[in-house]
C-alpha cells in the first residue's frame, strides 16, 4: 500500500492511497485507520461493491439512518408510513442482499418508472449524513460505477477552520448547541416528494433535534459539525445572534482551500468521515442521467471500541433513547398525514361539488 498528497488541496487532512492489496486483512485494517486519520480518502482502484461493504464491515458495524431503521423494521407502522416503506424498498433493491450499509445513488428508473436510488437528480448543497443526530464518527465510502464522467463531488473537512478559530471563538463552539429544522428543497432542490421524504426521514425526521457545534473525528481530530442547510438558531441564543454567528463561521469553514473536488471517472472511490466533514455535489444531475454511484456507510467502531453508536437523541433539550424520540415522529408523522389526507379529501369533495 502507498500513499501521496490528494492533488489540487490544500487542507492538512487528505491523502490518496493506492497500490492496495484488499484480500489482505492487514491491509485492509491499515487502510481504515489512514481513512480515520485523513477523513478524505481518494483511491483509484476498481472494487465491487460487495468486496468495498465486505472491507468497511471490518472497520466497524453498518449504518443507517435512526429512522429510516425503524420503518424498514416495520418498528413504526400504519397507513402514514407506507409511501416511504414502498419508496425504501424501491431504492434498495438492488442492495437488499449485500447490507444495510449500501445504498445507490442514481436516477435509473425500474419498469414502473420508479428511481432506484436516493438523490437522483439535481445539486446537493453542503451536508453531511444523518445531521441531527449526534452520533459516534462514521465514513461513507463513495464509489462511482457506471457514466460519472463530467460529474463532481467536493468534500470539505472543518479540522483546519476549526484550528484557525481563536482560543475564544474555540471555546464558544466548544459549548454551542444547534437547533434543527428541516427545510424541503433547501440541501436537495429538485427532488420528487417521495425522495424529499427520504432524504427528511434520514437528515431531521423531527423539527427540535440538537446537536453540538463541536465534534471530533474517530482520532480525536477537533472540528465542526456545521448544521448547514437544517440550521434553526443555538440554544440559548436568539435567531438574529445565531443566524450572525453562522455566517462568521460560514466565511472561515467555507474556505477554497480547504474543498478536495472529486472529478469522477468509473471505478472510483472517496472515503470520507461524517463527523467534521462536509460534501456536495454541484453538478447538476439532470433527469434521465444514467449516473449510478453506490454508497457505503459504517462506523468505526472495531478498529477503535470506544467509538460506538450513540443510543440517545437531543431533542428541544430532552435526552430521549432511540424508542422514545420514534414515539415522537411516528406522531408527528401521523399528524401531517391526516392532515394532508383530509386536505386532498376536502379539496375533491369540492371538485366534486362543483361539478
Amino acid at each position: 500500500m502507498k500513499t501521496r498528497p490528494l492533488k489540487n488541496y490544500g487542507a492538512s487532512v487528505g491523502l490518496e492511497v493506492y497500490d492496495i492489496d484488499l484480500n489482505s486483512n492487514e491491509e485492509i485494517l491499515e487502510l481504515g485507520r489512514i481513512v480515520a486519520e485523513q477523513l478524505i480518502v481518494f483511491v483509484d482502484q476498481p472494487v465491487p461493491t460487495q468486496r468495498l461493504n465486505d472491507v468497511m464491515l471490518q472497520w466497524g458495524q453498518a449504518s443507517r439512518a435512526l429512522m429510516h431503521d425503524y420503518i424498514v423494521q416495520k418498528k413504526v407502522d400504519g397507513r402514514h408510513w407506507r409511501d416511504i416503506y414502498l419508496n425504501l424498498g424501491y431504492v434498495g433493491r438492488d442492495v437488499k442482499d449485500i447490507s444495510s450499509a449500501v445504498s445507490m445513488v442514481t436516477y435509473n428508473r425500474d419498469e414502473k418508472e420508479r428511481p432506484k436510488g436516493i438523490f437522483s437528480n439535481g445539486e446537493l448543497e453542503w451536508h453531511s449524513d444523518q445531521c441531527a443526530l449526534d452520533d459516534a464518527p462514521r465514513t461513507i465510502g463513495l464509489q462511482s460505477l457506471a457514466y460519472s464522467k463530467n460529474s463532481v463531488t467536493q468534500f470539505l473537512c472543518t479540522h483546519d477552520a476549526y484550528e484557525s478559530l481563536s482560543a475564544d471563538m474555540r471555546s464558544m463552539v466548544q459549548e454551542l448547541v444547534c437547533k434543527h429544522r428541516w427545510q424541503d428543497g433547501v440541501m436537495a432542490p429538485g427532488l420528487n416528494s417521495a425522495q424529499n421524504l427520504i432524504l427528511k426521514y434520514n437528515m431531521v425526521p423531527l423539527d427540535g433535534m440538537e446537536t453540538r457545534l463541536y465534534s471530533e473525528s474517530a482520532t480525536g481530530l477537533p472540528g465542526i459539525k456545521f448544521p448547514s442547510a437544517s440550521f434553526d438558531g443555538f440554544v440559548g441564543m436568539d435567531r438574529a445572534e445565531s443566524f450572525r454567528l453562522l455566517d462568521e463561521l460560514k466565511q472561515l469553514v467555507y474556505n477554497d482551500n480547504y474543498v478536495y473536488s472529486q472529478h469522477w471517472e468509473d471505478g472510483q472511490l472517496v472515503f470520507m468521515d461524517q463527523s467534521i466533514t462536509l460534501h456536495r455535489r454541484p453538478t447538476n444531475i439532470k433527469d434521465g442521467d444514467r449516473r449510478t454511484m453506490a454508497r457505503v456507510i459504517t462506523y468505526l467502531d472495531k478498529l477503535y471500541p470506544n467509538q460506538k453508536p450513540t443510543e440517545v437523541v437531543r431533542w428541544n433539550g430532552q435526552i430521549l433513547t432511540h424508542d422514545e424520540f420514534a414515539v415522537l415522529v411516528d406522531q408527528d408523522r401521523k399528524q401531517k398525514f391526516d392532515e394532508e389526507f383530509h386536505g386532498v379529501y376536502a379539496s375533491n369533495k369540492d371538485e366534486i361539488l362543483v361539478h
